[in-house]
């Protein structure tokens, strides 16, 4: 089997808020199903949960919170306009591949 999640990635996730986000959702149980570099944000790093987010978390300056309900790429993301990383999550129960098309 093929990992998708890639620990450079991680370990070049640059965005402070967004990863205590990420650590709260996987405190609460989340899993990380993926991983991308520069997609789909240049010089960013995305990282896509397995669950949908357990909670609505606050923005802070440079967050952006978008709600694409997009069942092709996914339902929610959390972006740092400072960093470029990004933080998604998949619909419940959907399988969760955003490079298929």
């Amino acid at each position: 089997m093929i990992s998708l999640i890639n620990q450079d990635h991680i370990s070049s996730f640059n965005s402070k808020k967004l990863k205590s986000i990420l650590d709260n959702e996987i405190r609460l149980g989340n899993e990380i199903n993926e991983t991308a570099k520069d997609w789909p944000y240049k010089n960013g790093i995305a990282i896509f949960l397995k669950r949908p987010f357990s909670q609505h978390y606050h923005c802070f300056p440079g967050i952006e919170f978008v709600e694409m309900n997009d069942r092709h790429y996914w339902k929610a993301h959390y972006f740092d306009t400072t960093t470029n990383d990004l933080i998604a999550c998949p619909f419940e129960n959907y399988f969760f591949n955003p490079h298929i098309v």
